[in-house]
């Protein structure tokens, strides 16, 4: 415990020292990957002032002043970054596992006894706006593994499976305020994941694979609404052994209460199909989020997934994710 706590303490002191050390942290300049309207300032890259109407002067939304920024607080965003800017974006994850998959009775049980297994990882995600339309993608996990049982301990500690991934918007409205971007992206087996030694874990799944996925958006006064559908093609791990394909859908709806206030919820399903080890696996999860500005480049966002049902190897009734934002 006191391990993930320093860590955690570690993980939060580099992005406020990132911030502070920044030549951008003394303009008042923030925002985050989430709406692309390409502005002269960054500190307007995100805001989705209300379209004028002059029709109907006296219509409410004139009033409302631009929200920055309009990020999801859990997913893929589908707007894409101004061409030649940057997020930074980190996250600390915490599952709480307390359920593990009993094959002979086909369903998910208690860890038995003196059973314990942790699964932490701190992911460095970084966007980069090739094109207005076009933004790439990288995360950068380290993983910290730790299971216990009475016969046996094991391990793991180091680099994660990294994904690369690219962002292209197909079509945003002339309010500006509904999009919809595809998004192409592969993982990597950069985790280990063989010649394991007897007290040591896997930090990857040993594949590489690759997917596809369609971001709908849609912002309207302080609401926000996004979908998403994923299809991961997962490849043979170093064994041969077929992972199985992966199919995602999640909706999400966020309330702007002011410029620095959000809060998301979003109902998330997976279903991994039945592969050479394994039976047909699958999550769905409510997940309740808060994002706070620190700062006009600076964001802290917390992310608490509850596990409605499971069917996998290790299950936890919840999780909690904390992370940073910061743009150049």
């Amino acid at each position: 415990m006191m391990k993930r706590t320093l860590s955690l303490i570690v993980f939060i002191a580099a992005f406020i020292s990132l911030y502070f050390q920044s030549p951008y942290a003394s303009q008042l300049m923030w925002d985050k990957s989430l709406t692309s309207v390409p502005c002269a300032s960054s500190a307007n890259f995100y805001q989705f002032s209300p379209v004028p109407n002059p029709a109907s002067p006296e219509d409410p939304s004139h009033s409302l002043k631009p929200l920055v920024p309009r990020p999801p607080l859990y997913g893929i965003p589908a707007k894409t970054l101004p061409r030649g800017h940057w997020i930074f974006r980190g996250y600390a994850v915490f599952p709480h596992y307390n359920k593990m998959f009993d094959r002979p009775s086909d369903s998910m049980v208690g860890l038995s006894e003196g059973t314990s297994f942790i699964s932490d990882s701190y992911t460095l995600k970084i966007r980069y706006g090739i094109l207005n339309r076009l933004t790439a993608i990288v995360n950068v996990p380290y993983v910290h593994r730790r299971l216990s049982t009475p016969k046996v301990e094991k391990t793991g500690d180091g680099l994660g499976d990294v994904i690369g991934a690219l962002l292209y918007r197909f079509y945003r409205d002339r309010g500006r305020r509904f999009i919809v971007s595809g998004l192409l992206f592969t993982k990597y087996p950069t985790g280990i994941s063989s010649g394991l030694s007897p007290t040591q874990l896997a930090l990857g799944t040993g594949s590489f694979d690759a997917g596809l996925a369609i971001l709908p958006e849609w912002e309207f006064g302080r609401w926000d609404m996004r979908w998403s559908a994923f299809y991961i093609v997962r490849g043979r791990d170093e064994q041969q052994v077929d992972l199985g394909d992966v199919v995602s859908a999640s909706w999400s709806t966020a309330y702007n209460f002011t410029r620095d206030l959000i809060v998301e919820g979003t109902f998330l399903y997976k279903q991994v199909s039945r592969d050479d080890a394994n039976p047909r696996f699958h999550l769905l999860q409510f997940i309740p989020a808060a994002q706070y500005r620190l700062a006009r480049t600076l964001l802290i966002q917390l992310v608490v997934p509850v596990t409605i049902d499971s069917k996998a190897k290790f299950s936890a009734d919840h999780e909690i994710w904390l992370g940073g934002y910061y743009m150049l």
